[in-house]
């Protein structure tokens, strides 16, 4: 009986000893468990996200934070960035029959009577005079007539100094001229082509699009390039797929003109509850939401907040302005702004499929106030596991 009553003894000493050990553990724990914003975390909650947005408080670096709506997905469905249209106005452009150096005339005499001096007497039709090229100093030699400053002249122009010169010279002559080779009106294309250089343009004016072609097109997927025009100081760029859809933007170009083709690949990079994070290509003109969660794989099921579906970007201060009617330009440039979508709503989705991605937007979605909480279980319930492991040895 002493044996069996020391045993007891015994085995109640270390049954107090393994819980102490295990109080602790414990202890430290559940003081961090008292304080649940102390648990780590991949980013903000849906209501840090809220409460730092520039309504609800003015920071330096304030953005706004808008709920996606039918309203907001018809403002920014209608907009339309500046582009090549905007900022090279008069579309209807095409380039006038001026005469610069290095340009190739040709000019044809037709005479009428006796006494002819380009043609003999009885015979039909003109005679070509030429081809002449414009020289260094901007002048043709005529026969006859001698020099004729032609550069800076319009086709027109220099026809009727021709007329002239030629009147008191030539029986009853009729004089026209035509620009067969436009060597001084040229635009340089370099870049992501395939034959960048030089290149003439029509009588008739080119647009955009067909300089492009001349250089062999682009190296690269439209999707993919950016094309610049740069002109007398000023300059723009549009995605190539939006010049060949948007006709608008296909603008004419002028001499001096300097285009460049970049490769930039559009991206949009994905952060917070969803099973990869990364960053992840457009590869088309016109990407949903909907679309890119699918690309992505959705949301992480075990941690995301279904109502904490986040897209930032850097927003046109006109787009600002027809949401947020109160908008009064508290940022300099391009604003920024996040845009929120509650994924449990089912209406959701069809908001989603009109909101368009662009370049460089990034998608976030938040925890759910539990995620954290469960991670924090699992870690404590590994240690208590750990803990009575221990404790058989």
């Amino acid at each position: 009986m002493k044996f069996s009553s020391r045993l007891a003894n015994a085995n109640k000493i270390s049954d107090k000893s393994r819980l102490f050990k295990s109080a602790a553990v414990i202890t430290p724990l559940l003081a961090l468990l008292a304080g649940c914003a102390a648990l780590p975390s991949a980013g903000p909650v849906s209501s840090e996200i809220q409460a730092a947005s520039s309504d609800r408080r003015a920071e330096p670096f304030d953005y706004h934070l808008i709920d996606l709506d039918d309203n907001v997905t018809s403002v920014l469905s209608a907009y339309q960035p500046n582009g090549l249209a905007k900022v090279f106005t008069g579309g209807k452009w095409a380039p006038k029959h001026i005469v610069g150096i290095g340009d190739t005339v040709s000019v044809v005499v037709w005479e009428q009577g006796n006494d002819r001096l380009f043609t003999p007497n009885g015979q039909a039709g003109g005679v070509e005079l030429g081809p002449f090229m414009v020289n260094q100093s901007g002048a043709i030699t005529i026969p006859y007539v001698g020099k004729v400053h032609a550069r800076g002249k319009s086709v027109e122009r220099l026809q009727e100094a021709l007329q002239v010169a030629l009147d008191r010279k030539a029986t009853n002559p009729q004089v026209i001229v035509t620009l067969k080779q436009n060597a001084s009106s040229l635009v340089t294309v370099n870049g992501a082509v395939r034959k960048p250089g030089q290149y003439p343009l029509d009588l008739s004016g080119k647009k955009l699009l067909d300089v492009v072609a001349n250089a062999g097109g682009n190296a690269s997927p439209a999707t993919e390039s950016y094309v610049s025009v740069s002109r007398n100081g000023r300059q723009a760029k549009q995605l190539l797929s939006n010049v060949f859809l948007n006709n608008d933007e296909n603008v004419y170009v002028r001499p001096g003109d300097r285009i460049f083709v970049t490769h930039d690949p559009q991206t949009f990079t994905a952060f917070g509850a969803v099973p990869k994070v990364g960053e992840y290509p457009l590869q088309a003109s016109n990407v949903s939401l909907v679309e890119a969660l699918g690309r992505i794989g959705g949301l992480d099921k075990n941690a995301a907040n279904s109502q904490g579906l986040f897209v930032f970007r850097y927003e046109d201060p006109q787009v600002i302005t027809q949401l947020k009617t109160e908008y009064r330009g508290t940022n300099s440039g391009r604003v920024p702004v996040i845009y929120r979508l509650n994924m449990r709503d089912a209406r959701s989705y069809f908001k989603g499929q009109l909101f368009t991605l662009r370049d460089k937007d990034v998608v976030y979605v938040s925890n759910a106030y539990g995620a954290e909480l469960n991670k924090f279980i699992r870690i404590l319930s590994g240690t208590l596991a750990i803990g009575k492991t221990a404790s058989t040895f």
